[in-house]
C-alpha cells in the first residue's frame, strides 16, 4: 500500500527549501528569524531548523512587503492575517491607472523630509508644498489650489477634526489623507463620514504614492491598518497633571533622525526617532483625553507620567547612538 502524502500539518521545510519558495536568502531569514522574531523555526534533535506551511506563507508576505519599501522591523510583529490584508491593499493600490499629475499640499513631521528627497520617485504627485511649520503651510495654501491635501497628526481628537476640514476649504482640495498615530475610534469615524482616508502611522513613501492616487481616483475613504482599541468616550476634566521632564529633541530634529542614513547596516537611529515620536505624541494625548469619572484622571494621569518618563529614557538613547554615530540633526 502506498504511503499518504503528508498533510499541510505534517509538511516541513529546512531553510534551503524555504529560501527557494520565498526568493528570501539564508542570511535574512535567519535574521528575521533571530533579530525581529518574524517566524519561529521547530528545532530538530540535531539543530536544524524545520518551518511549516504557515511559515512559509509569512516569510512570503514579508518578502512581498519588505520588496515594497516597507521596513522590516515594521511589519515583523503583525499577524499573518494582517500581513496578508497589507499586501491585498497595496496591490489594490497599485493597480489603480495613475492620472497624469495630481496637485499635493502636504503639511507634517516627518513625511515632508522623507519626500523631499525622492519627489522625482513619486510621479504623478506634484507637491505644491512640503511644510512641518502650521503656519508657514496656512499661509502657503492661501495661494493655491490642489487636488489632494495630506496631514501628518501625532494625534486625531476633535480640534483636528475641524481643522481637517477648514484646511481642505481653505486650499480647495477635493480629497484629503490624514496619516494619524494616536485617536478613538469615535473620532476616526466622524474622518471616514466626512471623506478623509486614514492611514495608521508609520507609513513609507510607497504606501504614501498608491494612496494618494488611490484617494483621487476613489472617493470612498480607506483606511489602513487596524485601529488600536480605545477607552469610552466620556465628559471632560480639568484635571491638571504633573509637569513632564523637558523633551531633548525638537520635531524637526526626530524628522532629520528618522530620515538620515546611518553609515553602518542598522536602522536604530530611524526607529528610536520615530519612537520618541509616537511617545510623545500618546504623551499628548493621555494628557487630554476625556475623562468619565475621577479613576479615569487619575489613570490619564499615570499614563501622561509614565510615557514622558519612557520617552525621556528613549531620548536619552537617540542622543547617545547619534553621538555614536557621528549624525547631525
Amino acid at each position: 500500500m502506498s504511503r499518504k502524502a503528508p498533510t499541510q500539518e505534517q509538511r516541513a521545510y529546512g531553510i534551503g527549501a524555504v529560501a527557494k519558495l520565498t526568493g528570501l536568502s539564508d542570511h535574512t531569514i535567519r535574521v528575521w528569524e533571530r533579530r525581529y522574531q518574524a517566524v519561529v523555526a521547530r528545532r530538530l534533535a540535531n539543530g536544524r531548523r524545520i518551518y511549516s506551511d504557515a511559515d512559509v506563507e509569512r516569510l512570503s508576505l514579508l518578502k512581498q512587503l519588505t520588496d515594497r519599501g516597507i521596513s522590516i522591523g515594521q511589519i515583523a510583529a503583525d499577524s499573518t492575517r494582517a500581513l496578508r490584508e497589507r499586501a491585498v491593499h497595496m496591490q489594490e493600490m497599485s493597480l489603480a491607472p495613475a492620472p497624469a499629475r495630481i496637485d499635493v499640499a502636504l503639511l507634517g513631521d516627518f513625511l515632508p523630509a522623507q519626500v523631499a528627497g525622492h519627489a522625482a520617485d513619486l510621479a504623478p504627485i506634484h507637491f505644491v508644498t512640503l511644510e512641518t511649520a502650521a503656519e508657514r503651510f496656512e499661509a502657503d495654501i492661501e495661494r493655491r489650489n490642489v487636488d489632494l491635501l495630506v496631514l501628518e497628526m501625532p494625534i486625531v481628537n476633535d480640534e483636528c477634526i475641524d481643522r481637517v476640514a477648514s484646511l481642505a476649504t481653505r486650499c480647495s482640495a477635493d480629497k484629503t489623507i490624514v496619516v494619524y498615530g494616536f485617536s478613538r475610534a469615535r473620532d476616526l469615524r466622524q474622518l471616514r463620514e466626512r471623506g478623509v482616508v486614514l492611514l495608521r502611522a508609520p507609513i513609507n513613501l510607497d504606501e504614501l504614492r498608491c494612496a494618494v492616487i488611490s484617494a483621487y481616483e476613489v472617493p470612498a475613504a480607506r483606511e489602513q491598518g487596524s485601529e488600536r482599541a480605545r477607552r469610552p468616550d466620556g465628559a471632560g476634566s480639568t484635571e491638571t497633571v504633573d509637569a513632564a521632564p523637558s523633551r531633548q529633541f525638537t520635531q524637526q530634529q526626530l524628522a532629520n533622525l528618522a530620515n538620515v542614513a546611518s553609515s553602518v547596516d542598522c536602522e536604530c537611529p530611524q526607529h528610536l526617532a520615530r519612537l520618541v515620536g509616537d511617545l510623545t505624541a500618546f504623551e499628548t494625548y493621555s494628557a487630554s483625553c476625556a475623562n468619565r469619572n475621577d479613576e479615569d484622571a487619575a489613570l490619564h494621569q499615570y499614563l501622561y507620567k509614565t510615557t514622558a518618563s519612557a520617552r525621556s529614557l528613549i531620548e536619552d538613547a537617540l542622543a547617545k547612538v547619534a553621538e555614536a554615530e557621528g549624525l547631525r540633526y
